[in-house]
């Protein structure tokens, strides 16, 4: 079977002659939104997006978003990439292009990328074998973002990537990333772990003991493991109830990437380790393995 052809685009979707100067950097901030400026941050920090998570995050129509991604496309400020498949191809992945990472560089007083250093991140990005790992934790966030933007009560107040949240936790524990999610006048920390199901679920459970670790640090916020079946779903509930030691005091909950879809994050689709209760994110408990409120 031949192999799936990869469409990549570092700068220009037109393919007109690379522009990478400081000159090209600022004329190109001159044609920046708001908007556009918290997508180049957003995509710094978390590296790639769909056109349908930025279309949600940051558009009210498609069809807009579309024609401003192709333009920021077009100046250099993004680029853009996807595989080709039979019958039609993916929605294309975005991140920052030549002046877009320029840009964001400058306005934190980084050292300026080069145009082929960039170029090279793209590429390495675009054949990453956890792409789409990536893209499924962005997901997540994305679709809480969105609850939050059509329910005033709630907010995503913090999104953290894995490293970011790697370092935060001196390396003891890596999540895939963290958040904080505030409904009404409270609020919760969570962990996510994206499990696409290549490891043995006995692999993917011994995570929680770097997490009673940070616990004993008096760092401690729900667990949230999405699963990418409901069959994996119930034997990870099993294999924990079969090892109640593993939990250890802490909040465990996991979901089935489909409810997820369904159901959204926000809602009473959290199924607790240890019961055959399903919580909504609000309402999760916290964690009693630490000594003190994290």
């Amino acid at each position: 079977m031949s192999q799936p052809r990869l469409a990549y685009i570092a700068t220009h979707s037109g393919g007109h002659a690379l522009r990478g100067s400081v000159a090209d950097a600022i004329a190109a901030g001159r044609t920046l939104t708001t908007r556009d400026r918290e997508l180049i941050a957003l995509l710094a920090d978390h590296k790639a997006l769909t056109t349908d998570q930025i279309a949600r995050l940051f558009y009210g129509h498609d069809n807009t978003a579309r024609k401003r991604l192709v333009r920021l496309t077009d100046r250099g400020i993004l680029a853009r990439f996807r595989t080709c498949v039979r019958p039609g191809s993916q929605s294309w992945r975005y991140t920052l292009g030549t002046l877009g990472a320029m840009i964001h560089a400058a306005a934190h007083g980084d050292t300026l990328p080069t145009a082929a250093k960039t170029r090279e991140k793209v590429l390495k990005l675009a054949q990453n074998p956890r792409l789409n790992h990536l893209l499924g934790v962005n997901e997540f966030f994305v679709t809480l973002t969105e609850h939050a933007r059509k329910n005033n009560r709630c907010n995503l107040a913090e999104w953290w990537n894995e490293q970011s949240i790697t370092e935060a936790c001196a390396r003891i524990v890596r999540p895939d990333g963290y958040g904080k999610w505030v409904d009404g006048d409270r609020a919760t920390g969570l962990f996510i772990e994206y499990d696409t199901g290549t490891e043995k679920l006995e692999t993917v459970l011994s995570k929680l003991d770097g997490y009673r670790e940070l616990a004993s640090a008096d760092v401690a916020h729900p667990i949230l493991f999405v699963l990418p079946g409901v069959k994996r779903q119930n034997n990870f509930h099993r294999l924990a109830s079969a090892n109640p030691a593993t939990l250890g005091g802490l909040t465990v909950a996991s979901a089935a990437a489909e409810d997820l879809a369904t159901t959204g994050p926000a809602d009473a689709v959290w199924l607790l380790a240890g019961t055959r209760t399903r919580y909504r994110l609000i309402d999760l408990p916290r964690p009693t393995a630490h000594r003190r409120a994290a």
